[in-house]
């Protein structure tokens, strides 16, 4: 059988990946009512809505015709990866905006179209952002710097 669309199968096949880490996730916690939403109830609407959205990509790569996947790049990819690693072993050690610094710079390696200012800027704004969002609005225990 030949897929018309590669790129949407495997996003669709991504999505309902994802979906069914979150499902699972959800289940081992009360999921509650709508009114009085349960520790499972985010996990388990966000498994639904990018199980459907996995679905439809899924359907629409097997009737609309799109690109062809060419091949995997696996540098970008496996970057990606070892960056968020890094973030999950560096956030209690130096802290959020240097652990997002380095993600930021590590993630920047997987294209060669990176360009130093952006690199900086965008490592700056994210750090900036997640310390006003996740420290001092939803008031989560993250260290912001280092603890030697």
């Amino acid at each position: 059988m030949t897929i018309p669309a590669a790129k949407d199968f495997w996003a669709g096949v991504m999505f309902l990946a994802f979906a069914g880490v979150a499902v699972v996730t959800a289940r081992g916690y009360t999921i509650g009512t709508a009114g009085r939403m349960g520790p499972g109830y985010f996990p388990l609407a966000l498994g639904i809505v990018l199980g459907l959205i996995g679905l439809v990509l899924l359907v629409r790569s097997l009737v609309a015709p799109g690109e062809a996947v060419s091949g995997w790049r696996w540098r970008p990819l496996l970057t990606i990866v070892l960056a968020v690693v890094l973030f999950a072993l560096a956030i209690e050690r130096l802290g959020l905006v240097l652990s997002l610094i380095a993600v930021v710079i590590a993630s920047a390696l997987a294209t060669r179209e990176s360009r130093p200012v952006e690199i900086a800027s965008l490592a700056a704004a994210l750090a900036v952002f997640s310390v006003g969002v996740f420290v001092y609005a939803l008031r989560l225990p993250l260290p912001i710097w280092p603890s030697f």
